[in-house]
């Protein structure tokens, strides 16, 4: 929306057509708050990690000592599996496309040891059977972790600290343990070849830095190490001065695997100078810091024995820092020198070499203020060598401001204060999840005051925007207003306020963040609300003795609440504990297969064996988690599908499945006895067997692998604590998207609840008004839902309860339900409420705000809704201006569900304005499975581009009623406009000399076009 100046406002204020019993008016209403000491409040909170902090000791080393040096500090590797080797491998990184580690075989019941020392990040135990199964993940130094899979039983939980070389559990053949499968030196199902030792039980071992995955070998090998900080040693070291504090933000982070890495839009090359911005580069132009001496080479130039070359950083930093280093060289001993300079002080000192793929100096204490370093490189020229400059980072080491600077001589006797303000971008925080009661009062109602010196109101309402601003200026003589009045500062003016009071020995100002507002606008006596929301910041002008108030609808509570609480929906995923009154509707999925196949098999008589059902499944699907074996295509067993694009959906679904492939077995293996003796037992079963001519899948190895499985059903006792499925209990169909998932309108109802938006209401004139809104999430569509789904208890934060989903016949098809597949997590400290709402809630057609009351909604947009007005350049329609500009427009649309499955969309009404022509845009919207929801994802995706293709701004008389997304009809003959728009924003102004003005960004909002 453009910026309107004052001087246009006084311009279309006079040309407001309004009579004398017209005047416009507004009130503005302020509730005073008075605090009440006593509540308490438990939250979660993460307790700083006293780990993390590091204890950093400068030091400096005389530039003629010839016995000191700096040590690099490497941690040796520690073998994973207790009593094994690299003779034991059985599986490479690489064997395969999807082998990300290395395998170890080992017997079921090896202690498994934590390579290096760490934080336990992840501990997994959800999932018995496919992946990694049991796991543990573990967070070292520099981005480093590791991950320990297949494990029988973990010993450490997730927070936990393990030294180097810990037993953190035992090894086992959870999960699956096959799927490293072919090697390059053979298979696991070969008895002869040398990695058939890693069938079943093994330590699958990976090792990440970051998100990416790095082959375990080398450091197995020794020829990578992980580094701790380095040290100086010898007689000539200084020792100068100690930091302490936690890593922060990068200063400084280059690495240098280009050759012209100078070249980089980020560095500026000054040819006179020769300078790269911060970076000076040396006159042996060796900037690309991959170096290599020949002495042949430099007979002239280098008169002695000596070469040496290198390059200037200059850096200023605030506080003090944390440098690193990191290089490769086949340097020997005594072959030459690496050495850093901070302000023409010896730092680093390297004279020793290692034969490994990259050496660390790190941790090296980094002074604040502005600080120059040189990085040298001495040759002695006795042979041809190379040194490669990998990196180099520098990173602020946030510390405690009584250790900034020299710790020793500090004066103990001298209190030192110490402030620092800074912006506080991120939740995100380190450490362990603890509760804490807080001691933290409340503030209630006490009564409301009126702001009776109101000269001027701006409120900005834009469909953009998370939640609407105020701006309201007032007078302010003497401070009169001011939150920090306090009348005994200047005793001879003298002058009591409402507006500044103490209460319980604390001074409180009334107008302040997070107190609540309510603007009223209108003509006359004929006022209504516009605005409810709170303070977010004051400012005052003592040269105009005038306050702005700035403030945000109550949309801000959401906002500004950040989660203390992991949510997670449901809480309780996996397997159900044994005190669990409910097993069935705890389970995880694999677990409710194995239950109703227990089930099926036992109708269909006592003799067959449901583990070979199981087998199927494991083999089709791994049980049901890949394939065909995913909702909506959940076809576990693979019984229907007769080719990859061919699926017969009659027998869609667990309890479907389970049924025919139980049929299928009594009748085909009848005489057999119903048992499976041999793999040839198998085969007669995959051909059809008593049942004729018929084949399960077109695999040839079909049978091989599901007897291999079988076998290995067959001897395990896993699946016995598994009870069978009761009669009483009805599994829910996959075939319905709402299967054991939530309502998208639930979580949204859990995660306003947590941000309080439920109990606010004090004040009498709100009190009335509801605290949320919230429509179901809900399509129609010709096909029924069918099954269950989770909605939320009303007004209780985490209750829920589990109902038939809505299915609820309309003129237009089946009203079915938007849910959120199960797992849903939101971590603690690392979200805010509005964040996980946009989260749950993107790519569907549903609207989250906070009306002019207060109340939240979240609710369907409607492009259909009557028009509420009409202006027409005669009567109330000030100025008008118009925009086509269909150069972003798209009219066609291509959504793409999860599975790749794709729906293809085209707005006619774009099209005609294309004249014709098709334009394209694809769109990932993962839960967007069904016909029906592509084509809202694309309605909705189509909404946005009218929003921008065809727009127009008109100023008209205020009108209070108006609201964003209302529709109005616009006739204007200059820009021979006879139209319907919908307001897509709202700009109030509101001046006591100019009157009552509105500005509306309105869009073309006919939206019955999107066609598949």
């Amino acid at each position: 929306m453009a910026v309107m100046s004052k001087e246009l406002s006084k311009i279309l204020a006079e040309r407001l057509k309004l009579g004398e019993l017209a005047k416009p008016a507004c009130r503005v209403e302020i509730d005073r708050l008075v605090f009440v000491p006593g509540r308490t409040e438990e939250i979660d909170f993460i307790k700083s990690d006293p780990r993390s902090e590091k204890t950093l000791t400068r030091s400096f080393i005389e530039p003629d000592a010839d016995d000191s040096s700096t040590v690099p500090s490497a941690i040796a590797f520690v073998f994973p599996v207790d009593g094994k080797g690299l003779k034991d491998i059985t599986a490479y990184m690489g064997d395969n496309r999807n082998h990300k580690g290395i395998d170890i075989g080992c017997p079921v019941g090896t202690g498994i040891k934590a390579a290096w020392a760490g934080k336990v990040r992840k501990v997994a135990m959800t999932e018995k059977y496919t992946s990694y199964g049991y796991y543990v993940e573990i967070q070292h130094d520099d981005g480093i972790w590791t991950r320990y899979a297949h494990m029988s039983e973990i010993f450490v939980k997730p927070g936990e600290y393990v030294t180097q070389g810990t037993v953190i559990g035992k090894s086992g053949n959870t999960g699956d343990v096959r799927s490293a499968g072919v090697t390059s030196m053979g298979t696991y199902d070969d008895p002869n070849s040398p990695r058939s030792k890693g069938k079943g039980a093994h330590l699958h071992f990976e090792v990440w830095k970051d998100k990416t995955v790095l082959d375990p070998l080398p450091y197995m090998k020794g020829t990578k190490q992980m580094f701790a900080a380095s040290t100086n040693s010898g007689k000539g070291v200084v020792t100068d001065s100690t930091f302490v504090g936690t890593p922060g933000a990068t200063l400084f982070h280059e690495r240098f695997t280009d050759r012209a890495w100078y070249t980089k839009s980020l560095y500026k090359i000054d040819e006179l100078t020769k300078k790269i911005s911060m970076i000076e580069r040396s006159s042996t132009e060796n900037s690309n810091l991959v170096f290599t001496f020949d002495p042949k080479g430099h007979p002239a130039v280098f008169p002695s024995p000596t070469v040496t070359t290198g390059f200037n950083l200059k850096l200023t930093s605030v506080h003090p820092a944390i440098f690193s280093i990191g290089f490769a060289t086949d340097f020997g001993d005594g072959a030459g020198e690496l050495r850093v300079f901070f302000n023409g002080k010896l730092q680093i000192k390297v004279n020793k070499f290692t034969s490994t793929e990259k050496v660390e100096i790190r941790d090296i204490p980094f002074p604040n203020g502005e600080m120059e370093i040189r990085i040298e490189l001495f040759w002695n020229g006795k042979q041809v060598n190379r040194f490669s400059l990998q990196y180099i980072q520098i990173q602020e080491l946030q510390g405690r401001p009584d250790l900034y600077g020299n710790q020793d001589k500090m004066d103990p006797t001298v209190r030192r204060e110490f402030f620092e303000e800074r912006e506080i971008t991120s939740v995100i925080m380190p450490g362990q999840p603890q509760k804490v009661s807080l001691q933290v009062g409340k503030f209630v109602y006490m009564d409301t005051l009126t702001l009776d010196n109101v000269s001027y109101i701006e409120i900005d309402d834009q469909f953009e925007m998370d939640s609407r601003e105020a701006r309201i200026t007032i007078s302010n003589p003497g401070g009169y207003y001011s939150p920090d009045y306090n009348p005994f500062y200047f005793p001879e003016s003298y002058q009591e306020t409402p507006w500044s009071y103490f209460v319980n020995g604390f001074h409180v100002g009334v107008l302040s963040e997070n107190t609540p507002v309510r603007i009223y606008m209108g003509y006359g006596l004929n006022l209504m609300r516009v605005f409810t929301g709170l303070i977010d910041k004051i400012d005052m002008n003592g040269e105009e003795a005038t306050m702005t108030i700035y403030c945000r609808d109550m949309y801000k509570k959401i906002l500004n609440k950040t989660l203390t609480e992991t949510k997670q929906y449901p809480p309780n995923i996996g397997h159900a504990e044994a005190h669990d009154t409910n097993q069935f509707s705890a389970m995880s999925r694999r677990d409710k297969i194995i239950s109703i196949a227990k089930k099926q098999c036992k109708q269909q008589g006592p003799e067959l064996d449901y583990k070979f059902l199981l087998a199927i499944a494991q083999h089709e699907t791994k049980m049901g988690t890949v394939g065909q074996g995913l909702p909506p295509g959940d076809f576990i067993l693979g019984y229907g599908c007769y080719d990859n694009q061919k699926c017969d959906p009659q027998y869609q679904g667990i309890e479907r499945q389970l049924y025919r492939g139980a049929v299928r077995y009594r009748e085909a293996m009848a005489s057999r006895g119903w048992r499976f003796s041999s793999v040839d037992d198998v085969k007669y079963f995959w051909q059809g067997g008593d049942k004729g001519a018929y084949q399960w899948a077109s695999d040839p190895n079909w049978y091989n692998s599901v007897w291999q499985i079988y076998q290995q059903f067959r001897s395990s006792t896993e699946f016995d604590s598994i009870p069978e499925w009761e009669d009483t209990q009805s599994p829910p169909p996959t075939t319905s998207p709402s299967q054991g998932a939530y309502l998208k309108s639930a979580i949204v109802q859990d995660l306003i609840a947590h941000a309080g938006m439920y109990g606010w209401r004090s004040n009498p004139q709100d009190i009335y008004y509801p605290y949320a809104i919230i429509q179901e999430t809900s399509y129609t569509h010709a096909m029924q839902a069918t099954g269950k789904v989770y909605k939320a208890v009303p007004d209780k934060e985490g209750e829920f309860m589990e109902v038939e989903a809505e299915s609820i016949l309309t003129p237009k098809g089946w009203k079915n339900p938007f849910v959120e597949p199960p797992g849903r997590i939101f971590e603690s400290y690392k979200y805010k409420v509005s964040e996980a709402i946009a989260e749950v809630m993107k790519d569907t057609n549903f609207r989250s705000y906070c009306d002019r009351y207060g109340t939240y909604r979240l609710e369907e947009i409607d492009m259909n809704r009557p028009v509420v007005a009409t202006y027409t350049e005669h009567e109330n329609l000030i100025t008008i201006h118009k925009t086509i500009d269909f150069s972003r427009g798209r009219s066609h649309l291509v959504i793409r569900d999860e599975n790749g499955n794709s729906g293809h969309f085209v707005d006619t009404e774009i099209l005609m304005e294309l004249k014709g022509e098709i334009r394209t845009g694809v769109k990932e919207v993962p839960f967007a499975k069904t016909e029906e929801q592509k084509r809202l994802a694309a309605q909705r995706i189509f909404f946005d581009l009218k929003r921008l293709c065809r727009t127009l701004q008109i100023s008209i008389p205020g009108n209070p009623a108006l609201d964003v997304l209302d529709r109005i009809y616009i006739i204007d003959s200059n820009t021979t406009t006879r139209e319907i728009y919908t307001i897509k924003g709202i700009r109030t102004m509101f001046d006591v000399e100019n009157g009552y003005l509105q500005i509306l960004d309105l869009f073309w909002s006919n939206n019955e076009g999107a066609l598949l």
